[in-house]
């Protein structure tokens, strides 16, 4: 009989002892569960943060390149526009209001500065000035014209006006010299550029 409690005993301790071995499984799942969806959550997580943040990283770096080749690009355009501007204000004289405003200067002979033989120039010019008041007032300053303008003709020789480059330089050089008069005065810098009406070279 105390076999038989014995066994009952052994089978009692058996059946609690298996509830207890299930609870200790189901606990051991979900603890494993757990660690698995916070492993698999913070490997995704980590995976979106590096891999995110390199996709934004290299747009960022491809939208600053384009960005500095539309700066660029736009500078250049800027540039080539200033550089048209400024070539056209070269090649063009200011636009006026009314009619340019002629004066008609005396003729001019000068020696020219050939050491091989006696050569001279003979040339006959209209200036074209600003205004009225300054076409009077290169009028009232014709003898220094002159002079500046004589000056200017015997520095050069004869090759110096053989050609239609050299006679636009020796122009742009007397306008200077007929300016160079003018300062001072009302009239500063009103000469405007010069027409060659009658040139000849001996």
């Amino acid at each position: 009989m105390a076999e038989k409690e014995r066994k009952g005993g052994g089978e009692a301790s058996k059946e609690s002892a298996a509830p207890a071995a299930k609870k200790a499984k189901g606990k051991l799942l979900v603890i494993i569960g757990v660690a698995l969806t916070l492993l698999l959550g913070g490997g995704g997580a980590a995976a979106y943060f590096m891999l995110g943040k390199k996709t934004h990283d290299v747009t960022q770096v491809e939208e600053e390149e384009e960005t500095t080749a539309e700066g660029k690009q736009e500078a250049k355009d800027k540039a080539d526009a200033k550089g048209e501007k400024t070539a056209t204000r070269k090649g063009k004289k200011k636009r006026r209001d009314g009619p340019p405003v002629f004066v008609e200067l005396d003729m001019f002979t000068a020696n020219l500065r050939d050491d091989e033989s006696d050569r001279f120039i003979q040339v006959k010019l209209v200036a074209e000035v600003r205004d009225t008041p300054a076409g009077e007032m290169l009028k009232t300053m014709m003898p220094a014209v002159r002079n500046e303008v004589l000056l200017v003709l015997g520095s050069k020789e004869a090759k110096d006006v053989a050609t239609r480059g050299g006679k636009e330089r020796l122009a742009g050089e007397i306008v200077a010299a007929a300016n160079k008069s003018l300062e001072g005065t009302p009239a500063a810098n009103g000469v405007e550029g010069v027409n060659f009406t009658h040139i000849i070279v001996q």
